[in-house]
């Protein structure tokens, strides 16, 4: 007992230490972020515009130069691009999978308080994400370009302000509307898991279960009160396993536009390549832990749950390969994915991880997984401020 008590001590400590060195990261490049960032939208590197910077170098390069050696010029920068692009999407993957070796979390009992404080954080992270980071960007392009093109157009007749308006309100009512298909799709596709597993009932009925079985077990039904419990255990179990795979699906398609991003700022520069790079590395950092949290929630082992979540980069380095290839893709991400992924986002934080903060706990507990899922959300505060 003495040994397991030293090595639950270090493992607090080694968290500790690697969370107060993280947050103190943070604020030491605060003003770096913010100054490379100045006058600029945070989903620039989403737009257009990055891709139109890189276009108008390669046209004045052309204009100027002989033919052949611009070709070989513009070949040679583009490959520079690519090559630089992939690098940083490696490396977003790469660095929060090493730091999950060091988060002591399993789906044991001993486990069971900190992986609920883990969990907390994620659902504050997947909220404060959706409405502080998708959301924000997707609404945020439209009105930056209807507003420039407003102000280059202010000697055009009155009811071009009309149209500009009425281009606004279509375009929020799209972005609205791909947030609550985001969540459909997601009830839809988990009801869909249920109806083909034969689970019909939902993870908050089995406290009554339990406590019927148990009262008809003092009155001396033991066998049948012994069978509905394992048949509650079983449909729970199911439920968690749905939640694992629809974060799967929503880190894929997050992951997705980050690629879409990096790709992007990289074609605009290498500075704004760099910076957006680093903005979403520490994004992802903690956004990682929380999604590491709940595929073990889900009853994925440590290592499998590892293995999934590195295996759900593949969908950064497909965003970056479709953003390089299709020079841009802003649109895209814009207009449908990042708002799609947020109402995936809100869905497994209010349906599938929230309601397993719900079963009773000491108060001090209940303190602590308040206050993570505050710390989850103050985090994407911090990085969209500066982002």
């Amino acid at each position: 007992m003495t040994v397991n008590n030293q090595q639950t001590a270090v493992h607090r400590w080694i968290s500790r230490i690697i969370i107060a060195t993280f947050i103190v990261f943070i604020f030491l490049n605060l003003p770096t972020i913010c100054g490379a960032h100045e006058g600029e939208s945070p989903s620039y590197k989403y737009s257009k515009a990055a891709n139109e910077i890189y276009q108008k170098q390669h046209q004045h390069q052309h204009e100027h130069e002989h033919s052949g050696s611009t070709q070989a010029s513009a070949s040679h920068k583009y490959s520079d691009v690519v090559l630089k692009a992939v690098g940083s999407t490696l490396i977003i993957s790469a660095a929060p999978f090493l730091i999950l070796f060091f988060v002591p979390l399993d789906n044991t009992k001993q486990r069971e308080s900190l992986l609920k404080i883990l969990l907390s954080f994620a659902s504050g992270g997947l909220l404060g994400d959706a409405f502080l980071h998708l959301i924000p960007h997707a609404l945020i392009p439209h009105s930056h370009e209807a507003s420039s093109e407003s102000h280059s157009h202010s000697h055009s007749h009155s009811h071009d302000h009309g149209d500009d308006e009425l281009g606004h309100h279509k375009h929020d009512m799209s972005v609205g509307l791909c947030v609550l298909l985001g969540i459909i799709v997601f009830l839809t596709v988990e009801k869909a898991v249920r109806i083909i597993k034969g689970d019909h009932s939902h993870s908050h009925v089995f406290q009554e279960k339990k406590e019927d079985t148990s009262s008809k077990e003092k009155k001396g039904e033991k066998k049948d009160s012994g069978k509905a419990i394992s048949k509650a255990q079983k449909v729970h179990e199911g439920d968690i396993k749905i939640a694992g795979y629809l974060n799967l699906v929503a880190d894929f398609l997050h992951n997705f536009t980050d690629g879409l991003a990096i790709g992007a700022s990289y074609m605009a520069g290498n500075s704004i390549g760099y910076i957006t790079t680093f903005t979403i590395l520490l994004h992802e950092i903690p956004h990682e832990i929380g999604d590491f949290a709940i595929l073990v929630q889900s009853g994925y082992s440590k290592r499998k749950a590892m293995m999934l979540q590195l295996i759900t980069a593949v969908g950064a380095l497909l965003g970056t390969s479709v953003s390089l290839l299709a020079e841009g893709m802003g649109d895209l991400a814009t207009k449908w994915i990042l708002p799609f992924t947020a109402g995936g986002f809100i869905y497994i934080a209010t349906v599938s991880v929230i309601p397993e903060l719900l079963t009773a706990t000491k108060l001090w507990q209940s303190v602590m997984e308040i206050s993570a899922l505050l710390f989850g959300v103050y985090m994407m505060v911090l990085i969209a401020d500066y982002e």
